[in-house]
């Protein structure tokens, strides 16, 4: 086993961002009709980035302004192989990387930290046509009292 290590949680300190946890909550859901606009369908058509506009999700609390969320995506394909998803900030560049693989066509999930974009939003962009599920358990923002930080140490094995 080759466990990959990206940083650590401390105490706040005035030049970091504090994490916020959350009850899992379920922010988008492409199959869901009955999310808030742009959180719910259509699924995600290949190789068409799309938007998801977070802070419209009720698992955010009103009056923050996170820097980034910690999520849980899952892809549900419905039995054909999803290449990769992606995820970045909306704003930026897509990056040449992949938050989630599934060559089997099975429903795949995988946590990452994404920095939030323009408006709060996220953009998703999968090689495939797929159904989205999106879940958060936290995000940072500004720090305040008895939150946790992170600090990026690089990659290092453990």
């Amino acid at each position: 086993v080759i466990l990959d290590i990206d940083g650590y949680f401390a105490p706040v300190s005035g030049s970091t961002l504090a994490f916020y946890p959350l009850p899992p909550c379920r922010v988008a859901d492409t199959r869901d009709p009955t999310k808030p606009t742009g959180l719910g369908p259509p699924q995600l058509f290949s190789r068409t980035p799309r938007a998801f506009p977070v802070l419209s999700s009720t698992c955010i609390p009103s009056g923050v302004n996170p820097a980034a969320y910690s999520f849980n995506f899952t892809v549900v394909p419905g039995g054909h192989s999803v290449g990769y998803l992606s995820v970045w900030p909306t704003g930026q560049n897509q990056p040449v990387v992949s938050t989630l693989n599934d060559q089997t066509g099975t429903i795949v999930a995988n946590a990452a930290i994404v920095p939030a974009g323009t408006g709060g939003e996220v953009s998703v962009y999968a090689t495939d046509n797929t159904q989205l599920v999106i879940d958060i358990d936290g995000y940072f923002a500004p720090a305040g009292q008895g939150r946790l930080s992170l600090y990026e140490i690089g990659r290092a094995h453990v």
